[in-house]
């Protein structure tokens, strides 16, 4: 009972992890040949890797979106990263174009499937580092269209002709000189060689590049280097500018005393050189709580000489018969 039970348990299991590995496993966007497709990729970069600086800005200022996005990369990785040489990709691709059965022995390179893309990625070993180059193509529909206009203007008698005239020359059968061909250009029967030699022919794929990334591969150590030094340049900018705000703070307090100066300056350009005297507070005349002063004969007396010193000053005479103080009031 108990191995069922462990036999429907281990079933469960392997059919939900084959079912998981078939989800991950995309199929193709369009139609392509592994080897063609890595060994356009690396074409590709044999075209840019040797462009001069005239025709890198040529290709930046009218270049198409893949030839921008291909020079900029290789410019990127041989001043910035300091790759040194390339690899040459020079002798995988003639092999293959001579009908080699295995041109991308020494290659390392990744396939990636995408809902309406693929990513193709090829490891280029540098002088003094290796370069990842990734190629992103999209389908190409003109591709079809200009495909069946090319068939519909030979066929397949005329192709057999061309290899019969062709054997002759060389003294052998025309099946042989094609198994040759077909051979060359990876395939098996006559219709699928005039296809392929249709495309050739064309100069296009069922494909076309959109993008090309270069980027030079760092090992883990010099990656940790790296971001060691810029956590330790952004924590250092931080502090820096924390210290000079507190600088810029601690300077407030001496801003009264700019002011008290520049005020001081200001009063001095105007004139106003002499302090300006306030005057005493005049002692009262009256206690508190008396308005009517009777007897103080010395106050008033005091009070009618200044009243007789203030109408001589004005022009105006009284005689001291007529004067009479009667009473002294507080003015409030």
């Amino acid at each position: 009972m108990k191995i069922r039970k462990f036999l429907l348990v281990f079933s469960i299991l392997a059919v939900m992890f084959s079912l998981t590995a078939c989800s991950d496993e995309k199929e193709k966007p369009f139609d392509y040949d592994d080897t063609e497709i890595v060994i356009q990729t690396m074409d590709y970069f044999e075209q840019y890797k040797n462009v001069n600086s005239d025709y890198i800005e040529y290709y930046m200022s009218a270049g198409t979106e893949f030839e921008q996005s291909a020079v900029k990369g290789i410019d990127q990785a041989i001043n910035n990263d300091k790759v040194g040489d390339f690899e040459s990709f020079e002798t995988p691709i003639r092999y293959y174009m001579a009908g080699g059965p295995d041109a991308l022995v020494n290659i390392d390179y990744t396939i990636e499937n995408a809902d309406d893309y693929v990513m193709v990625t090829v490891i280029n070993h540098a002088k003094n580092r290796d370069v990842e180059i990734t190629v992103k193509y999209v389908e190409n529909p003109d591709y079809y269209i200009e495909l069946d206009r090319s068939l519909a203007g030979v066929s397949a008698d005329d192709y057999r002709a061309q290899f019969e005239e062709m054997a002759s020359y060389y003294g052998m059968t025309a099946e042989e000189l094609m198994d040759i061909f077909f051979a060359q250009y990876g395939v098996t029967n006559l219709d699928d060689f005039i296809k392929k030699d249709m495309q050739y022919q064309l100069g296009s794929y069922p494909y076309e590049p959109e993008e090309m990334v270069v980027s030079a591969v760092y090992s883990k150590k010099e990656l940790m280097g790296q971001a060691g030094m810029n956590t330790l340049l952004g924590m250092g900018t931080v502090f820096v500018v924390l210290i000079f705000i507190s600088f810029i703070i601690s300077l407030f307090k001496f801003l009264p005393k700019l002011f008290e100066k520049k005020n001081k300056k200001d009063k001095d350009e105007n004139g106003n050189n002499e302090p300006v005297s306030i005057p005493a507070p005049i002692p009262a005349l009256v206690p508190a709580g008396n308005d009517e002063l009777v007897g103080d004969e010395e106050l008033v007396a005091v009070i009618t000489a200044a009243i007789y010193a203030y109408d001589a000053a004005n022009g105006n005479t009284n005689s001291k018969d007529k004067l009479v103080v009667r009473s002294i009031k507080r003015a409030r």
